[in-house]
């Protein structure tokens, strides 16, 4: 056993031997250089598994994508094609026209599913298509009407009965909710909602007074700060559904009532056919849950009718179920019956644990210009009934043979893309 060395310069010597020897140092770079390889490489190994599942998710993003987007595009084409349909055999299948609604309001997956009902033969067909598809990504797309739904831009139409109507739809959704919610009730039941109609009516208004005589309708709000030639309200249509956000008084209950019962897409008034229940609801006080179950039930069901042919249908089909309709044909509420103008399409993509999600609206631009002007027409009518009445008719004469209408008046044939007015992913 080495001695404990006795003096200064013995001690020096012995605390420094293993540094001066040269096997030690060696010994000592040695282990160092492959403690600082390993950790190198433990880095090295780590950022690549991380740049690795971020290419991976990068990659099934993408895929998740495009599957969401091959919804929309099949959908816009499923919408092509019912405009065609419709314009090629709608006037001949007259009220059977309901029969064409499958090519747009069928759901679809893909890979398909719920094929429990086709022959063996088309399931074989379907399942070599689906090995042979290059698509491995999944998709489900539906297609709803986006103008049955109640057009929120109406309430600034320069048609007082248009704008009355859409008004007392509105606070109909939300008295329906005070007498059937328990909660809202106990919270809003004093909420005057006619002051939060005001406020939504002004967006809207040309008028830069408030329609509830209040004075200036901007006196209400905040002016942004910075931003010139801009205020609110902006006395504009709303863009957006999102932008009822910022009308005064406008609560996340509130939105969350109306934002799937009003468009800004609307086609200024309500298809019967098509039109949601809670839409249904709003039309007259008196549509409770049994006069709604009759309503769908006939609208839907051939054998009791099928759908609506028109306003005197409608209301004919009401009374026959106890159902007073002269307060809501006073409301002078636009009604149609007609095809489906605007569709929103509601895609989602999956690929591995991604999941994305595109929506979008189509609005038929061409469609709805003779419905619009007749709306139009119809609500100043209304407004300005003709001061004496029409003379009497005189002698019948005689009808003029039928004739084949000219080829300007024959219903154009649908081409192209549909128009899409609003794109969202997520």
């Amino acid at each position: 056993m080495q001695q404990r060395p006795r003096d200064a310069k013995s001690l020096r010597s012995f605390l420094l031997s293993p540094l001066l020897n040269n096997r030690g140092m060696a010994m000592l770079i040695a282990i160092f250089a492959m403690v600082l390889a390993v950790v190198i490489a433990t880095e090295i190994s780590y950022e690549t598994q991380i740049e690795y599942a971020r290419s991976a998710q990068s990659v099934n993003r993408l895929k998740a994508y495009y599957a969401a987007k091959a919804g929309v595009e099949l959908s816009l084409y499923r919408i092509l094609l019912y405009k065609k349909a419709m314009a090629q055999f709608g006037d001949q299948l007259k009220d059977n026209r309901a029969m064409l609604d499958p090519i747009w309001n069928f759901p679809f997956a893909w890979p398909p599913t719920a094929l429990g009902l086709v022959s063996d033969s088309m399931k074989e067909d379907v399942d070599k298509i689906t090995k042979e598809s290059t698509l491995d990504a999944q998709y489900a797309v539906s297609i709803e009407s986006e103008g049955s739904k109640i057009d929120i831009n109406a309430l600034g139409s320069p048609s007082k009965p248009l704008a009355d109507s859409v008004r007392a739809q509105l606070l109909q959704i939300f008295q329906n909710e005070v007498e059937g919610n328990k909660a809202f009730k106990k919270k809003y039941e004093n909420y005057k909602f006619t002051e939060l109609l005001d406020n939504i009516q002004d967006w809207v208004s040309e008028n830069p007074q408030s329609v509830g005589g209040h004075g200036d309708k901007s006196s209400i709000y905040k002016q942004p700060d910075g931003v010139h030639n801009y205020k609110l309200p902006p006395s504009a249509p709303f863009k957006t559904l999102d932008e009822l956000h910022m009308v005064q008084g406008m609560e996340d209950e509130f939105f969350d009532l109306l934002k799937d019962r009003v468009t800004v897409y609307g086609t200024l008034g309500v298809n019967v056919n098509y039109a949601p229940e809670n839409v249904l609801r709003s039309l007259d006080p008196q549509i409770k849950d049994e006069i709604l179950r009759w309503i769908v039930s006939r609208r839907t069901d051939p054998k009791l009718g099928g759908p609506f042919k028109d306003e005197n249908d409608f209301y004919n089909y009401l009374n026959s179920k106890g159902m007073r309709t002269d307060n809501m044909q006073k409301a002078k509420i636009p009604l149609y019956f007609d095809a489906e103008y605007n569709f929103r399409i509601k895609s989602t993509g999956k690929f591995s644990n991604v999941v994305r999600t595109i929506n979008a609206v189509t609005y038929d631009i061409t469609g709805l210009t003779d419905r619009v002007v007749k709306v139009l027409n119809d609500a100043d009518q209304a407004a300005n009934p003709p001061a004496t009445p029409p003379p009497p008719p005189g002698p019948k004469t005689p009808a003029p043979p039928p004739t084949s209408p000219p080829a300007s008046s024959q219903k154009k044939i649908p081409m192209g893309r549909p128009t899409v007015v609003l794109w969202q992913e997520n």
